[in-house]
């Protein structure tokens, strides 16, 4: 079975999320270098940043962008 992996999949959406998840971790890069953060602190960080844009509804503009989306249980929970 030959498969067209060409045609398989979307790749502009895959770029898309190859350069926000890229920009997350630059930021996370910049955070641990600069600063005295330690790499929990910075999920920490992260995770509040992420809960917070959810809240105020801009959360589903980065996923309309990146084409992608977080199924954490947690996430669920408070929906």
């Amino acid at each position: 079975m030959n498969i067209d992996w060409a045609n398989v999949f979307d790749w502009m959406i895959l770029l898309k999320c190859f350069v926000t998840g890229g920009l997350i971790c630059i930021i996370g890069q910049i955070l641990i270098d600069k600063t005295k953060l330690t790499p929990a602190r910075i999920l920490v960080i992260f995770v509040t940043t992420g809960a917070i844009l959810g809240g105020l509804g801009i959360y589903k503009y980065v996923v309309d962008f990146a084409g992608a989306r977080c199924y954490c249980s947690s996430y669920w929970f408070w929906l």
